[in-house]
């Protein structure tokens, strides 16, 4: 019997989604886009990108923590523009 490591974590990331939990950035992750905001609640993130402007200057934590390319020129047009998540807006922080 033959292990299938990407299933594996694939069916690992599937459950901690399920299950509020969520994976520690220095194992690799499989996680599409999507599933990665539903893991990772992405609302106060958002609003530090824009607030401190780095959309466009700093890649966001999906594509950063995406094996494979990681350079400003590896970057889908999408990741130029500011991101609509799923998850609710989060109240700016008090100061």
């Amino acid at each position: 019997m033959v292990f299938m490591g990407i299933e594996a974590v694939r069916r690992l990331e599937t459950w901690f989604i399920k299950n509020h939990g969520f994976q520690p950035q220095y194992a690799v992750p499989e996680l599409s886009e999507k599933n990665f905001w539903r893991m990772f609640d992405g609302g106060l993130y958002e609003h530090c990108r824009r607030k401190y402007r780095a959309i466009g200057t700093f890649m966001s934590v999906y594509y950063n923590s995406k094996k494979g390319k990681k350079t400003e020129n590896g970057l889908p047009d999408a990741e130029q523009e500011p991101t609509e998540l799923e998850t609710p807006e989060v109240d700016e922080p008090a100061n």
